[in-house]
């Protein structure tokens, strides 16, 4: 069945269109502004009295937020005026040089750690965490690897050392969500199911050694089973999250009302946001956020279907499996779902490499959905 974006008289259309709505319009900047703007509200809300008492500035996090968000801007713009044929020219230098600067994390004098985990660059007085482009890139690798060869999969073998490269700093949960992002892209590639499953099943025993090799994330798995076994150590930062979101009720307490946030919930900025958003706005204002995800995960699977060429099909893909799963996993691990893991809430959560990731993101997106719509198909010249 020809998709309607394929006809003449659709594509005639989208000439007529204005600017913003050639580059996805409300439904896909809506929600995105929207979350932005929660977040910001919601940073300031969540660390004004631990950066006022630490640092002597209550306003110190949303101003580094907010810093984030002019990059962030030009970051999107980036990724809507770039042309695709010139993306995908440069994946391999992209993929290669995001992949060099995870290692270096690793480097003294370049690397800086943070709890035991190296994954920041410092550059200067700017901190960058690259594993937020390395998957950004490696899904942009992968999309154009298989529109060149569909058949090879095999050539998606340099994505092993992405994935080693994130669990050297050691970043699994990054590494959870690059996987996501690559099974949504094979996914919508057309590989069967039962070779989709059956890898995912032989991936499984990989999964299960890591967990046992590195004790910390056994610790969490056990937490995760029983969190108030030890209720004031390895289970206290998500039965405080449970508490927060309990004492919300359905209208919250109000904003700026959070107790848990009064160094009770560790993250709360971050990690952990979603508890706050929980006490403050109650079940009404977390439905509200769901919806507003759940409006932007709609907007983005509509230009995946309608996206015109198989590479730009598979990065739509790609975007959407892990700007979905970050978001899934972080509720869930904030509901108690998931064991804890280190992930912000997409637009949301204080992180200013996360936010110029997923902005850059976003402009890409934007971009498939200009290509779709403004696209005339030739059309056999009159008798």
């Amino acid at each position: 069945m020809t998709s309607t974006l394929d006809t003449q008289p659709k594509a005639l259309k989208g000439h007529q269109l204005s600017l913003f709505s050639q580059y996805g319009g409300q439904t896909l900047w809506f929600p995105v502004v929207a979350l932005i703007s929660f977040g910001l509200l919601f940073v300031y809300s969540a660390s004004s009295v631990y950066a006022a008492q630490k640092f002597g500035n209550e306003f110190l996090f949303v101003k580094k937020q907010l810093l984030y968000v002019v990059p962030g801007v030009a970051c999107a713009l980036a990724g809507a005026k770039i042309p695709l044929a010139m993306l995908r020219r440069f994946a391999v230098p992209f993929f290669v040089v995001s992949l060099v600067a995870v290692f270096l994390t690793k480097a003294p004098g370049l690397g800086k750690s943070v709890k035991g985990a190296a994954r920041w660059l410092a550059l200067g007085p700017v901190q960058i965490q690259p594993s937020e482009f390395l998957k950004v890139s490696a899904v942009l690798f992968a999309a154009c690897a298989l529109e060149k060869a569909p058949h090879a999969l095999h050539r998606l073998w340099p994505l092993g050392l992405a994935a080693l490269a994130l669990l050297l700093q050691p970043d699994f949960g990054s590494t959870v969500i690059l996987f996501l992002g690559l099974a949504g892209l094979v996914f919508m590639h057309g590989l069967p199911k039962r070779v989709f499953f059956g890898a995912a099943f032989l991936a499984l025993p990989a999964v299960v050694a890591i967990m046992i090799a590195a004790p910390y994330r056994m610790r969490r798995l056990v937490t995760f089973l029983d969190p108030f076994a030890d209720p004031l150590g390895a289970g206290f930062q998500v039965i405080q999250s449970f508490v927060a979101i309990a004492s919300g009720g359905l209208l919250g307490k109000g904003l700026g009302g959070s107790q848990q946030k009064l160094f009770f919930l560790p993250e709360a900025h971050t990690d952990f946001i979603l508890a706050v958003i929980g006490e403050e706005m109650g079940f009404v204002g977390v439905a509200t956020i769901v919806l507003i995800y759940a409006l932007l995960f709609y907007s983005i699977l509509q230009i995946t279907t309608h996206a015109r060429t198989s590479a730009e099909r598979l990065l739509a893909a790609g975007i959407f499996a892990m700007l979905a799963g970050s978001t899934l996993v972080n509720m869930g691990v904030v509901a108690g779902l998931l064991p804890t893991k280190g992930l912000t809430l997409p637009f949301i959560s204080a992180g200013g490499s996360s936010l110029l990731a997923n902005l850059f993101m976003i402009g890409l997106l934007s971009r498939i959905h200009r290509d779709a719509i403004v696209h005339t198909p030739r059309t056999a010249p009159a008798a």
